[in-house]
């Protein structure tokens, strides 16, 4: 049975062909305008979830990319800040191997003052700073609490005594403690042995060596980017009798100055403390020893920094490759191909004016023209 085709019918299947390539060449007009593969989440709902994970992946990795760069510019300083102290404690040991030209107490007074300024600026190099915060202070920011009084402190000062003091406590007093005595643990032995003020007083500066500034530079991994003063203070030394003990540097500085410019003594002190002269010439070269002990614990700590800037450095490298591997799935996710939407666009527009001129031919007959 043939079917009897009408001009209505013809003009109906013209509009739904010609409303079909319309809205081809919209969608490919918007992929164009826009770069995008897909307008809506229906018209492929894998890739887009797909490429929003991409997104998201990337939003992460720029994160840590930012925390990396603040932990690379806080280890920078912390650099800066341990060669200028190993630059300090270089110059005291110069000044230590030329005494030994210096015969006369004025002269070893004149090389006293350059060792007494620089001991000073040791203390200064101590309380760098990055920013707000100082980088081999813990956490101590400008407005800490110290002895329960609200002031602007550094970490470190120099009381009236000559004690050195970390964010208030005195750190001097453990100055050449035996090393089993400072590394004692709760339940050892030696800590057993030791007084209950000892303990307190131990157990608050393992509390302060352990205040350290972290940053999370990636999943799950934590990196400590600043230094704690105390670590850089306290090293392994020999005492007098050969035994093991531990020196803080800055006490160690204190007791070169003295040993060349004398010891002025305090009657007020309690024990009285009594006038010491200078050393002699030969005396003072044993201390060198001091100081390179000092400068060889600089140096350990100066790799230990490198090490983090070079982990640092292998992170970043890795994150730069993650975005690349991302923006290339977020791409073949999203992005539409201009040049294909380009050749599909001309490809519809052809079939669109084929649609129209065929429409014409067909459609434009009518009755009278049949009749003429």
């Amino acid at each position: 049975m043939v079917t009897r085709v009408t001009n209505t019918m013809l003009k109906n299947q013209l509009l739904s062909n010609l409303s079909m390539n319309l809205n081809r060449l919209d969608k490919l007009q918007n992929q164009m305008s826009s770069g995008r593969k897909y307008g809506h989440i229906s018209d492929d709902p894998s890739a887009l979830i797909y490429g929003q994970a991409a997104r998201n992946k990337l939003a992460r990795i720029s994160h840590y990319q930012n925390t990396v760069s603040t932990a690379q510019s806080w280890l920078t300083q912390a650099e800066a800040g341990v060669m200028e102290l190993q630059k300090v404690t270089g110059s005291i040991y110069e000044e230590l191997v030329s005494a030994g030209s210096v015969k006369t107490n004025a002269d070893k007074k004149n090389l006293a003052m350059v060792v007494g300024q620089l001991r000073d600026h040791y203390v200064d190099t101590l309380n760098t700073s990055f920013g707000d915060r100082f980088v081999f202070g813990g956490h101590n920011t400008p407005g800490d609490f110290a002895h329960g009084r609200a002031s602007v402190i550094k970490p470190f000062s120099v009381d009236d005594m000559g004690n050195l003091l970390f964010n208030g406590f005195n750190i001097s007093q453990f100055d050449g403690w035996d090393a089993s005595t400072f590394n004692a643990q709760p339940g050892d032995t030696v800590w057993d042995s030791m007084s209950a003020d000892e303990q307190e007083a131990l157990s608050t500066l393992r509390n302060l060596m352990g205040d350290v500034k972290m940053l999370d530079v990636g999943p799950g991994i934590s990196m400590p980017v600043s230094v704690n003063g105390i670590d850089l203070l306290f090293y392994n030394a020999r005492g007098a009798d050969g035994s093991n003990i531990m020196r803080n540097t800055f006490d160690m500085l204190n007791e070169v100055f003295y040993a060349i410019d004398g010891h002025p003594g305090d009657p007020n002190a309690v024990p009285p403390i009594d006038p010491v002269p200078p050393l002699e010439t030969d005396d003072l070269s044993a201390l060198i020893k001091l100081v390179q002990d000092s400068q060889n614990h600089l140096l350990n700590k100066t790799a230990e920094i490198g090490g983090r800037q070079r982990r640092l450095e292998l992170l970043e490298a890795r994150y730069e490759t993650d975005v690349l591997n991302y923006e290339s799935m977020r791409s073949d996710a999203e992005d539409a191909d201009l040049a294909e939407v380009i050749m599909n666009v001309k490809i519809a527009e052809t079939v669109y004016q084929a649609a129209l001129s065929a429409g014409a031919r067909v459609i434009q007959p009518s009755l009278m023209d049949f009749l003429r």
